[in-house]
């Protein structure tokens, strides 16, 4: 049914803005809107732009003109008082308003403690036609003070205040006196306070007090004195436990109290006596109490003192022909003031009554609850300060979704509460095919678009009475991304010229097959449907660098291929070498016919790093040829009898010296911060040195047979002279040799038949230690007794990956 509205008290409200809901902070024309911001470009000394605005409320006050909004920004305190000197005008008033989030206010003004007990957060003395409004204030006295003032509106704000222990007396959060007329005090939560939350003060005239929330005061909710003419409607008090809700003393003749509920049930202490709505003899003529909701605190309780009598219920208290329609319906009240559907509550209120807003204190606007009737003649209100809302939600998000087969996919996450009367709610995907039925709950909804592009998901959800409610979702659906494939391919057997390739192609339509050709000259190998990606293992005839080609088709024609290059090691497991590369300690890694593959970890793990240098049958060399800090490696081809030496700056270093069947030795025999090469003959077991000169000297060390070795055993910082002796037994260990610079040697055993020597410092000690590899399983056994550690035993293979 249509709601017949009534704003009431023309005089008192005219020109006072509470018939508007007050707005979020937002930007207006420079000329109509001052703005504070204590923001670090902020000035008191500029004209409060919203490019340099004002540092205070107090210098927007102090130069703001009638028709001017000063805008306070939202989510910053303000602290001290703020003294309103200027006066709007007659349809003009001066506005100061906050930010408002959540139907609460966000911006604060704070008084408590800014070196004056008796500081109130806002004084509107001697002024007329001025606006408060969307502030949370709170002070050590009244919060807000409205002294000999015209036309003021104070409207969807948070007050506390009059309870600091510095304060040289008590009082209420609102304070409206002196010869103040025509002030409405609207739409705003208020309480903790040991007087009241609101006095009305003798002198006033013309007050309006409405849809507020007025609780948690240790006084009274709303102290009206010598105050004629009052209009108290639509309020909702609550635990204002030890005084009244309402109070009209002295002379406050010719009130209207309408569509209020006054309640002491939610948190008093039993022992509260406190009388809910006391109506003193000399207000007495002339008031209108109807349409309220009075509960005390117990069934002994008065709920009503009317005149210096007290009434329990509100049916005794009709006999004073008053109250015809109020009632004692027990108020379920969510979070102390949004109230729950109840008979006597919602829909009970007079629509005609004089100060009613068209929004509540949430800034909801009246709607009619389909299942309960309506107690005024005509039009529909809810009593206290909330208007019920029908609970019908609807809420949809959405987020693009692409997925292997399913490109131009969306995922929406939707919710819908049916309400007071279920209808429907259809779900549109924006994309022009059929809306979805939506039924009651929280679901997940998938949608594949047509193409690319933006589209915006309704959801609405209509009630059989004729309400609905919206909510959208916008998605932005992505082009279809490009078939993309790559594989990666491992030797699982190392003893075997063999590789598994395993295809990891990704396609946002399905992979219909996988073609991988080995570069071997075989057949490729194709995998076809689901299990197209698979493993698929091949074995070559021989070692060598093979290219692999991985082909994938998708169920829309469309290809992608990737190639890599695959080294794979013949039979021979490879030679070891030793060198420093970077870092504290010695790496290891192994050559196989020219291919050098490095581990820095000495853990099981396939090498760091891989390079070519070098010819099947050469020799690894490793040695500090530039004076670097790190090694540069080398081969020494027996055949020839000469070194190739790779040098940092790229070039090659061809260094013949020796007999075809010799062994390479590099060290540093000069002592010269480089290393310069040498041979070791085992068929004579001699070492020739080679000196940076071109001179040579020769050393007899070891016996026929052995292998050279090359360390700094002592820790002397220069090259020192050994050999390896190989077991000549299965069961017989491997000998080391060390000779140190007095000419004497030292012996230990490590290893067994079939091992080759390593020699480096493991561990960072500064001393050179050995170690063995072993072929057969590729594993490298290293010493750590020079540095009091467990042996690093580990694998690594001459393969890369």
């Amino acid at each position: 049914m249509p709601l017949s509205r009534r704003v009431g008290l023309a005089v008192a409200i005219a020109g006072s803005a509470v018939a508007s809901t007050v707005l979020p902070f937002t930007a207006h024309a420079e000329s109509t809107v001052l703005y504070v911001d204590n923001a670090a470009n902020c000035s008191d000394k500029g004209t409060g732009t919203q490019a340099q605005p004002f540092c205070t409320i107090q210098a927007a006050a102090d130069v703001v003109e009638p028709g001017q909004t000063v805008d306070i920004v939202p989510n910053r305190y303000f602290f001290g008082q703020v003294t309103v000197k200027r006066s709007g005008q007659p349809g003009k008033p001066i506005v100061f308003r906050g930010g408002i989030t959540i139907s609460w206010p966000n911006t604060f003004v704070n008084a408590e403690g800014q070196g004056s007990a008796d500081a109130h957060a806002f004084v509107l003395d001697g002024v007329h036609d001025v606006t408060v409004s969307g502030l949370n204030l709170n002070a050590p006295q009244e919060a807000v003070l409205v002294k000999d003032s015209t036309r003021i509106s104070v409207d969807r704000t948070s007050i506390t205040g009059g309870q600091s222990s510095t304060a040289p007396q008590e009082s209420p959060n609102i304070r409206v006196t002196g010869t103040s007329a025509n002030v409405t005090v609207s739409r705003s939560r208020i309480g903790a306070s040991p007087v009241a939350g609101v006095a009305i003060d003798a002198g006033v005239t013309g007050a309006v007090v409405t849809t507020n929330y007025i609780a948690g005061t240790d006084g009274r909710g709303l102290l009206v004195t010598d105050a004629p003419g009052t209009v108290i409607v639509g309020n909702t008090f609550n635990h204002n436990c030890d005084g009244a809700d309402l109070e009209l003393a002295g002379n406050s003749a010719g009130a209207t109290v309408e569509n209020n509920i006054l309640t002491k049930q939610h948190g008093c202490p039993t022992n509260a006596t406190a009388v809910p709505l006391v109506v003193s003899a000399g207000s007495v003529q002339g008031t209108k109490v109807d349409y309220n909701t009075v509960v005390p605190l117990s069934q002994a309780s008065a709920s009503y003192s009317w005149g210096g009598t007290s009434y329990a219920t509100p049916g005794e208290f009709r006999a004073t022909g008053q109250g015809a329609h109020d009632n004692a319906v027990a108020p379920r009240l969510a979070n102390g003031y949004t109230p729950i559907a109840a008979e006597g509550l919602t829909d009970a209120a007079d629509p005609t009554a004089p100060g009613l807003l068209d929004t509540d204190l949430l800034g909801n606007e009246p709607v009619d609850h389909p299942n309960i009737a309506n107690t005024a003649p005509t039009g529909y209100r809810d009593r206290g300060a909330v208007e019920l809302q029908d609970w019908m939600r609807v809420s949809v998000r959405g987020v693009p979704y692409s997925q292997e087969g399913r490109p131009l996919n969306a995922q929406f996450t939707v919710d819908y509460s049916a309400g007071w009367t279920p209808g429907s709610a259809k779900l549109d995907f924006g994309d022009g095919s059929p809306s979805l039925t939506i039924e009651p709950g929280h679901q997940f909804i998938d949608h594949d678009y047509p193409a690319p592009g933006s589209y915006t998901a309704t959801l609405t959800g209509t009630s059989l009475t004729g309400p609905s409610r919206t909510d959208t979702a916008q998605v932005t659906i992505a082009p279809v991304p490009e078939i993309r494939t790559q594989f990666w391919w491992s030797r699982d057997d190392q003893s075997r010229a063999q590789i598994t390739v395993r295809p990891a192609s990704v396609s946002p339509w399905p992979i219909a097959r996988h073609i991988v050709d080995f570069g071997d000259g075989t057949a490729p190998a194709v995998s076809e449907g689901p299990s197209s990606t698979a493993s698929i293992t091949h074995e070559y005839g021989v070692g060598g660098s093979y290219t692999i080609t991985s082909t994938v088709v998708d169920n829309h024609g469309r290809t992608a291929s990737q190639t890599q290059t695959a080294g794979v090691p013949g039979p021979q497991a490879g030679v070891p070498f030793t060198g420093y590369f970077g870092g504290p300690t010695s790496h290891n890694g192994l050559f196989d016919n020219g291919t050098w593959a490095l581990s820095y970890h000495k853990t099981d793990w396939r090498p760091n790093s891989v390079w070519g240098f070098g010819n099947p049958g050469d020799i690894p060399v490793v040695g500090n040829w530039d004076y670097t800090c790190q090694c540069q490696h080398a081969i020494y081809r027996p055949s020839t009898a000469a070194f190739d030496l790779s040098r940092t700056d790229g070039s090659i270093s061809h260094v013949p010296f020796g007999n075809p069947g010799d062994l390479p030795a590099v060290g540093s025999w000069d002592r010269n911060g480089h290393d310069q090469v040498g041979i070791y003959r085992p068929s004579t077991a001699e070492f020739w040195v080679r000196h940076d000169d071109g001179s040579y000297t020769p050393l007899h060390f070891g016996n026929p047979g052995d292998v050279p070795i090359v360390g700094d055993w002592d820790g002397v910082h220069h090259s020192q002279f050994g050999v390896f002796r190989p077991a000549a037994n299965p069961w017989e260990p491997n000998l080391f040799i060390f000779r140190h610079d007095d000419g004497s040697y030292s012996t230990v055993t490590y290893g067994n038949q079939g091992d080759l020597p390593v020699v480096g410092d493991w561990s960072g000690t500064g001393r050179t230690s050995y170690g063995i590899f072993r072929p057969a399983n590729h594993q490298f056994t290293l010493n750590n007794s020079y540095a009091g550690r467990a042996d690093n035993v580990y694998t690594i293979y001459n393969n890369y990956n």
